[in-house]
């Protein structure tokens, strides 16, 4: 007689939602207007591989001015890197104003961002075609909530880019420009299981 075996429930192992993470973007808002100290602050709402929530990606700042025209800034920089990677061409004039490659005045950075780049599947969820490293920010105060934050380099997703992202965001901590939270972490959600992205030293 056969040998008989019941069967066994398959475990599956919690999904991962730090280190170099697949996302799409869902949504843009502009709200440079919102507070004094930024003449840019534009948000991304963006959605990760395998997640039912959604996180947001900033890239705000100050501008570095020369005579009241713009002279530069990091945070042009990082605009401009981000722009490239989504292929936005349009841009911020040395007077502060949102034009197109071709000169053309953009009244709304938010909706012509929403207009054009955002891209959808057709179940109506973003297409996953960008990778960013998402990290457990360590608090300034101990014992205080620790928060998921996204570094504002994006990239394109591709095999090569995440090798790549994950060597900067190595750099980024080791310089201490990215402080991420090294105690145990409760849920799947928040816990980091970073195996497999070469990133984990949580």
């Amino acid at each position: 007689m056969a040998i008989f075996k019941p069967e066994m429930p398959t475990s599956s192992s919690p999904a991962d939602f730090h280190g170099v993470c697949e996302f799409g973007i869902v949504q843009f808002s502009d709200k440079s207007g919102q507070f004094d100290w930024a003449d840019l602050f534009l948000e991304a709402k963006i959605k990760q591989k395998g997640s039912d929530y959604e996180r947001t990606l900033q890239i705000k700042g100050s501008f570095e001015r020369d005579g009241g025209l713009i002279s530069g800034g990091a945070c042009l920089k990082r605009l401009y890197q981000f722009f490239s990677e989504i292929g936005c061409e349009a841009g911020i004039t040395v007077n502060g104003k949102w034009e197109t490659a071709s000169g053309e005045p953009i009244s709304n950075i938010a909706d012509y961002l929403n207009d054009n780049f955002i891209h959808l599947e057709s179940d109506s969820s973003p297409k996953l075609q960008y990778i960013g490293y998402f990290y457990q920010e360590q608090p300034k105060v101990p014992g205080a909530k620790a928060y998921t934050r996204v570094w504002n380099k994006v990239m394109k997703n591709t095999s090569e880019n995440k090798d790549k992202l994950a060597k900067d965001a190595e750099w980024m901590k080791s310089k201490g420009y990215i402080k991420e939270m090294t105690d145990a972490l409760p849920n799947s959600e928040i816990s980091s299981g970073l195996s497999g992205s070469g990133l984990a030293n949580l």
